[in-house]
Parts: C-alpha cells; structure tokens; sequence
C-alpha cells in the first residue's frame, strides 16, 4: 500500500508541473493557457518568450544539384509592451543584385497573430501586403515584416521556407534567444555524400540524437529521358532543449553571439558515388593562399603608393622607424580621412584617394604601400571585430573575417600595430573594438602566426594633486594628470566632441561638483600616446558642528559598484587593461586635526587579474592619500564574477570615504 501511495503522489506531482502550463510545439494550435499567461514564471522580467522555435533542414535534388531547404517555424508570447518588437521580422539572405549563379530564395511566408476579444479567441492572418523586399548591399537582400494586431497578451506564430544553393554551407542554428525559448528544436538530414564536422556549444543542457536514415532522390536519366529515384544512407541529427533562459547582451561582453547555444558545421568533404573524395576542411593556412589570390585583398597589397612623390619630399632617411611610422600615417591622414567604417576589401582605394575619405582597409592598404616604400615590413593582421565575435580556431572560414590592422616591424624583433580609424591615438594605441585577444598575421611567404591585441600598447591615469583646507571646508588646489594610451585617446575623444572648451569645462566641473579657476592642456592635438592635464580648483568639503568631512580623493575614480547582479552567467570582458594612480596631500588649516582617517586597505583578486591599494599618511599639518589601482587582465570566467564583484564594490567604498577633521582651537 505505501508504494501505490508513494507512486500516486509522484504521478499527481509530475502532472501538476507538466500541465501546469499547457503549451502546444504544433504549428497553427494555440492553447487557452498561452493566451491567458500573463507572466512567465521563470523569468518574471520577460518581455516576451519563444513559446517555440524549430528547424526542418534537409537536401533536395533540383535542376541536377543539391540545395539546401530550411524551413523554420517561431511561436511567441507577448508578455508587456517592449515585447511586442518581436512582432517586426527580418530575414537577410544572400541574392546579389547582379546575375549570380548561386543565391537564396525566401517563400511561404505566413503569419498569424491571436488575441482574446470579448472572450473568443480572435485569429488574424498577416496579409502579403505587409512583407517588404529590399537590397542590403550588393549581394544581400532582407525580407522584413511585420505581424498585425499585436499587443501585450499577443501570441504570434510566423513560418517561411529558405532554399539555399550553397549545400555545402550549412548554416548554424542559434538555439538561445534575448527572451526565453520554452522550447526548441532542430532536425536536419544530411546524405551519406556530405561529411560534415557537427559542434555543438551551450552553457545550457540540450539534447543531441545522431540516427541514420534512408532518403530518395530523383536524378535525371539521360539514357531514358526520365527520373530515376536514388537511395541513400542520411545522418539525421536532432538537436532540442527545454526551458532555455533568456541570454541578453551585459555590460562588459564583448559579443553575446560567442555564448549562445547553438550547432556549428564545417564540411570535411565530399564523395558522390563513382567519384574520389574531395576533401574541404580547410586550414587558415589555405585560406591565406586564397586571400592571395583575392583581386581585392591579395592583388590590393601589390598596390603602387600613390604618394610616392609627395614621400621623396620627407627626408624620411634622417628619421627613426618609429618616426617614419607616425610622420607616414600623419601625413596619409591628412591625404584619405575615415569614413565609420570598417571593411576588410580594398574594393573603392582608387574612389577613397579621390573623394578623401574611406574605410578603415582603404586606408591600410595605401599605408602599408607607403610603408614599404619606405624600407619598412608592414603586413595586415587579420580579424574579427569584438562586436562580430572571436575567430574559431577550429573552424576557419573566410566569412569570418571582417577587417584587419597594420602591423609593422619598427625592430628586427619587436612589432607595432597601427589602423586607418585611428583618430587622436598613437601607435599602439588602437580602438577597443580593434584589442581582439585573437587576431591572425598574414605573410606573404611565412606562416601566419595568431596575436593577442589586447595587452598592446600601455594604458594609464597618472594624477597628483596638491591643495589646501580652509577652516571654513574650501579645497583650493592644483591637479596634474597624465593620460596616457587609449586614457589618452579617450581624453582627446570627449574634449573634441564636446561644443567648445567652456563647454567642456562646464562638463567637468558638473561631473565633479568643482569649480575650475583655470586649465591648460599639452599634446591635445599631437599624435602622440600622452595628454597632460593641468587644471586649479576650488571644492567645497562638507562643514557643521566644528568638523569637516572630505574626500581625499576629491576626484574619485570608481563612484559605484557596476556589478550589482548576485549571479552572472557570462563572462567578464572589460575593453582594455590600465592603471590608476593617484597621489594627493592636502594642507589641513591651521586649527584642525585629523579625527578620523579610512582604513588602509591592499585588494588582490586572484591569477594577477585585478588589484587596489588605498593608503593614508598623516603628520601634524598635512594628510597625503596614496591610491593604485590597477585591471592588469581583462577577461574573467563566470566563476570568477562573484570575486570580482565583491572586489569592486571593497574599491567603490574606498573611493566613496571620508576623512573627518576635527577643530582643536575654539
């Protein structure tokens, strides 16, 4: 009898968590409870869930070759107001705009939404008016659209067909979306022809089953004018998870498409029947001799310098490498200036030394034509911006890359790095978005070799400050800082966006709450790795009661703890390493002594990642604050989060605490 018990109030259990939520994974049937839901009780934040999200992909055999069919199908639950973006669809694929032999077609589009309306359920269908065509550039295309009568308490369901002729590409499925997916699901079947390496990435559970099944093709029969149905042995993978939470882009994460689920593949070969195998897998090595041969990569770094002329003019024989890589990219920025972009082609070099003005690779390829003229090795250095994700080691695929710098040997055994977007840096001094940790150099005739760009150049925050108290709690005083590296590109950045330099000021003096008596600056138009600040100030310190209250730092550098989270399921990727360093002694006025000083404190986060010291002097007239702080490694684990919150929160305090002086002579 216990055991029946036991059983009964396992099976009741089990139903009430599986019915509790009734969800339907069928296309075109939407359950009472996916209209009523008025919240998503595993993510109470959600704007709107994937009630499901599934993909057929599979081979068909047309006008005598393979072509890939995907069809996808997507239901979604509109939860609060935000979520009703997800109503407005885009579907790139690739169809260039001249005649190209291989594309993509998108057809079958349906749509549907569905509301509650005086108790019945009210379907409304998506007309075709509503589905726009448009040409991204000259081989993309999107089809975008957007379902109608969605609200809040909207579900939504849409489905289309994707035929692709590049059968030898299958595309990866992304399985984690910004909101979370209940359900979701991929099924493809890939004949005995293809042999296909197949990864599978997630930080969540998912599911994988790898059967093999028949499949029939018709081929045509040139003897007897007529089909003929072939069979073949198919590996059919299915790939599912249940409840994936949402992945949402965070602060300090590079590209959140790196630590999404999802299902890569990378074709090894081919071997068609009564044919020799024809291996694919290529290496970064094979995709070098191809970007070799590339009339716009390869045949662009054969490129004559445009400048030739204007360089015999430079006496650049009298110069250091170091002085003819600044004088070159100097005089070359004056000649072609960057567009916003950054491309990987050199496509338009010939329009971007006419109009003045091209992408970052336009202006790379002339740099390094000039630079070899010059006597000097220069080469481009291969990569994937931070925003489109880091290059696979394993996987390598020319789709990947998306730009390159300039890499230039200043010494027979050191290297410097250089980008035609560089603004108000230096060498070295590269934008963040360029510090990849994984980048590749391409040699013509020498083996590429992968470079971490990340711990290039150095980058600090050198400040003294020299000051007074009044009895009355007025800091009078003078601060000097250094900026130096990408600090100092940052610096030039905020001052030249800013109106004028009041304006500037008046920024400063608000952020700060200071009033700025005068200001003088070095090197703020140079190309060069270091800006000097010098400015005099007044601030009022708090003052009641015969005390003063004041922050020794007067110019904190961490006000608050950014990491406020309890838990963090991705990485930590911060854009750059640096170093703050701050030393400030201050006068204290005549009458008054030190009450009440912070502890000194000395944080080490662990693997040389991150470290604080924070340290008070005081004598009989003066206190002097000593204070390092230093992110000597950018990216950290998940694991190592809960360190690295409690640390900067331990360095947030310190930069938010007071001495207290205390008035001896009354």
């Amino acid at each position: 009898m216990k055991r029946i018990i036991t059983f009964f109030l396992f099976f009741v259990s089990s139903v009430t968590v599986v019915f509790s939520q009734e969800y339907s994974f069928h296309y075109g049937k939407v359950t009472k409870d996916e209209l009523a839901m008025t919240t998503y009780q595993k993510d109470s934040a959600a704007s709107a869930i994937a009630i499901y999200k599934t993909t057929d992909a599979s081979y068909e055999y047309y006008m005598n070759d393979f072509i890939l069919v995907y069809n996808y199908e997507t239901k979604i639950k509109v939860l609060k107001s935000e979520g009703t973006e997800y109503a407005n669809i885009t579907i790139p694929f690739y169809n260039k705009a001249s005649n190209g032999t291989s594309k993509e077609i998108v057809s079958k589009i349906e749509a549907y939404s569905y509301n509650i309306e005086n108790g019945k359920v009210v379907k409304t269908k998506m007309d075709k008016s509503y589905i726009f065509e448009e040409q991204i550039n000259a081989n993309w295309k999107q089809i975008k659209f957007s379902i109608p009568a969605v609200k809040v308490g909207t579900v939504i369901e849409y489905k289309y067909k994707l035929s692709s002729d590049f059968y030898t590409q299958i595309s990866d499925w992304i399985l984690q979306q910004s909101i979370p997916v209940v359900y979701a699901n991929y099924e493809i079947r890939i004949p005995e022809y293809f042999h296909f390496n197949i990864e599978t990435r997630s930080q969540e559970p998912i599911k994988t089953e790898d059967t093999q099944v028949n499949q029939s093709f018709n081929v045509d029969s040139r003897a007897e004018q007529n089909s003929v149905p072939i069979i073949c042995t198919s590996r059919r993978l299915v790939v599912s998870a249940n409840d994936l939470p949402a992945l949402k882009d965070e602060p300090n994460v590079w590209c959140v498409d790196d630590y999404r689920a999802q299902v890569n593949f990378d074709l090894k070969g081919v071997q068609f029947p009564n044919s020799l195998y024809k291996p694919y897998t290529t290496t970064w090595e094979k995709i070098d001799e191809l970007l070799k041969e590339k009339e716009d990569f390869g045949e662009v770094l054969k490129l004559k310098n445009p400048f030739r002329e204007e360089m015999h003019a430079m006496n650049l024989s009298s110069l250091t490498p170091t002085e003819k890589i600044r004088t070159l990219f100097q005089f070359l920025k004056t000649k072609i200036s960057w567009n916003e972009k950054y491309n990987f082609y050199g496509k338009d070099i010939k329009k971007a030394i006419k109009d003045g003005s091209g992408s970052n690779a336009d202006i790379n390829f002339v740099y390094i034509s000039m630079l070899k003229d010059a006597g000097l090795k220069a080469f481009p250095v291969l990569m994937s911006t931070r925003s489109q994700g880091r290059l696979p080691y394993t996987h390598p695929s020319i789709d990947k890359l998306s730009t390159f710098i300039v890499g230039i040997h200043d010494t027979d055994s050191t290297t410097v790095y250089l980008d035609g977007s560089v603004k108000n840096g230096d060498i070295n001094i590269l934008p963040p978005v360029l510090m990849v940790d994984r980048a590749r150099t391409y040699n013509e005739g020498a083996e590429g070799q992968w470079v971490d760009l990340t711990n290039v150049g150095r980058h600090s925050i050198n400040a003294t400050i020299i000051g007074s108290i009044s009895p009355e709690g007025i800091i009078k005083g003078e601060r000097n800082v250094f900026y130096i590296g990408e600090n100092a590109a940052s610096f030039r950045d905020a001052f030249k966006a800013a109106k004028d330099s009041a304006t500037f000021i008046e920024k400063a003096e608000t952020e700060d709450d200071i009033s700025i008596k005068g200001c003088k600056y070095n090197d703020l138009n140079s190309f060069s790795s270091c800006v000097k600040e010098t400015l005099s100030f007044t601030k009022k310190a708090t003052s009641n009661d015969g005390h003063i209250y004041l922050n020794p730092m007067i110019f904190p550098h961490l006000t608050k703890n950014q990491f406020t989270k309890e838990e963090r399921k991705l990485p930590i990727e911060f854009d750059y390493p640096y170093t703050f360093k701050l030393t400030c002694a201050l006068t204290l006025p005549d009458g008054y002594q030190v009450e009440e000083t912070p502890k000194p404190v000395k944080i080490n986060l662990a693997n040389e990642g991150c470290s604080c010291i924070y340290r008070i002097q005081k004598t009989d007239n003066q206190i002097l604050l000593l204070y390092t702080f230093s992110l000597s490694r950018i990216i950290y684990t998940k694991d190592e989060y809960s360190a690295l919150r409690q640390l900067w929160g331990a360095v947030t305090d310190k930069n938010n605490e007071l001495v207290v002086l205390k008035k001896t002579v009354l």
